[in-house]
C-alpha cells in the first residue's frame, strides 16, 4: 500500500511516467464517500478523504461534497501541486531517485534477481531503459504502481489531482513538502535498499490480493470503520511504518489543522483516507482536543 501514501510519486509517475494505454469507457461508479466538518474558534473545516489513485469511472462528486468544495475559501492538500511543485519533484527524483551516470540497475543485481526484473517489466507499459537508470527504491515503486495502472486505476483520476485541478484560482496549500513526503520512502542504506528490492521482486512474481480494491470498495460506501480495519492489518506487523505514515503525520497534521481554525475561513481539507480512519485518526484527534467534529 505505499502507493497509497505517497501523492508526490503517483503525480510525477501519471504526468511523467512511462506510455499510458487508451483507456477504455466503462460506466460511471457512483460513490459515497465520508465527509467530516470541524468548527473552530473562528472558522471551518471541510475533512475529506481521497484515494491516489482511482479507476477513471469512480464518480465521487456528491451534492455535499460537492457544495462544501464551492463553499470553502481555500484549499488544503497533503501537498500542494501548484507553483513550481514539478521542477522540485523532479529534481528531487533526479538527485535521489536515479544512478550515477555509468550504472545500472541491473548490474546490481544478482543473476536470479536480473531475471525476474526483466520478465516483471516486461509486463508493464514502462521503458526497460528508464528503470536500468533508476535506484532500486524509485524502480520498485514504479513497478508497482504501473502494476496497479494496468489495473485500469490512473492517478490522474485521483481525488487530489482533480480538485487541485479544478480550483477555479482558489488559494491551494499544502501540510507537508515534497521532500517531507520522498522522505518517507527512500532509504538511507544502498544494502538494505537493494536487498529489499531483490525480496520485492520475487513476491511480484507471485499472484497476490489486489490491495487497492477493498480500500476503494470501503471508500466509495463511506465505511470508515472498514478502512481503519483494511488499513491497521496492512501495517499490523510493522508498528514503526504505522507510526511513521500516519501517526507522527497526523499528529502534525492536527497541529495545523488548529492554526487553520483559528482563521475566520473556510478550508476544504483532503488528505489519504487511511488518515482520517480510525482513534489515531484526524477527525478522532480533533475532538479530543475539543473541537465539534460533525461525521462518522
Amino acid at each position: 500500500m505505499r502507493r497509497v501514501f505517497v501523492p508526490a510519486l503517483l503525480w510525477l509517475l501519471a504526468f511523467a511516467g512511462g506510455a499510458q494505454a487508451d483507456e477504455p469507457v466503462y460506466a460511471k461508479m457512483p460513490a459515497h464517500p465520508a465527509m467530516w466538518t470541524v468548527h473552530g474558534p473562528k472558522g471551518t473545516a471541510y475533512l475529506f478523504g481521497s484515494i491516489h489513485i482511482l479507476p477513471p469511472q469512480v464518480d465521487w462528486h456528491t451534492k455535499e461534497i460537492d457544495a462544501a468544495i464551492a463553499k470553502s475559501d481555500t484549499l488544503v492538500f497533503e501537498l500542494a501541486m501548484n507553483g513550481d511543485f514539478q521542477e522540485r519533484l523532479q529534481a528531487y527524483i533526479k538527485e535521489r531517485g536515479l544512478l550515477p551516470v555509468g550504472q545500472s540497475l541491473h548490474a546490481m543485481l544478482s543473476p536470479e534477481a536480473d531475471k525476474e526484473l526483466d520478465a516483471e517489466v516486461a509486463k508493464l507499459p514502462v521503458s526497460p531503459v528508464a528503470i536500468d537508470h533508476m535506484r532500486p527504491w524509485l524502480a520498485a515503486l514504479t513497478i508497482e504502481i504501473m502494476g496497479v495502472t494496468k489495473q485500469h486505476y490512473a492517478a490522474a483520476s485521483g481525488v487530489d489531482v482533480q480538485i487541485q485541478g479544478n480550483a477555479n484560482g482558489k488559494p491551494i496549500i499544502g501540510l507537508e513538502t515534497i521532500e517531507q513526503q520522498m522522505a518517507l520512502i527512500a532509504p538511507t542504506d544502498p544494502k538494505a535498499e537493494l536487498e529489499a528490492f531483490e525480496a520485492n521482486l520475487k513476491t511480484s512474481a507471485a499472484p497476490a490480493d489486489d490491495e487497492v480494491g477493498p480500500l476503494l470498495d470501503a471508500w466509495m460506501h463511506g465505511r470508515v470503520d472498514r478502512l481503519a480495519a483494511l488499513t491497521k492489518k496492512d501495517l499490523q506487523q510493522f508498528p514503526q511504518a504505522q507510526k511513521m505514515l500516519f501517526d507522527d503525520r497526523n499528529a502534525a497534521w492536527v497541529k495545523q489543522i488548529t492554526v487553520l481554525l483559528n482563521q475566520p475561513k473556510t478550508y476544504f481539507i483532503t488528505v489519504g483516507a487511511g488518515h482520517l480512519a480510525g482513534p489515531r485518526g484526524v477527525p478522532a484527534l480533533l475532538r479530543a482536543q475539543g473541537f465539534r467534529v460533525e461525521g462518522p
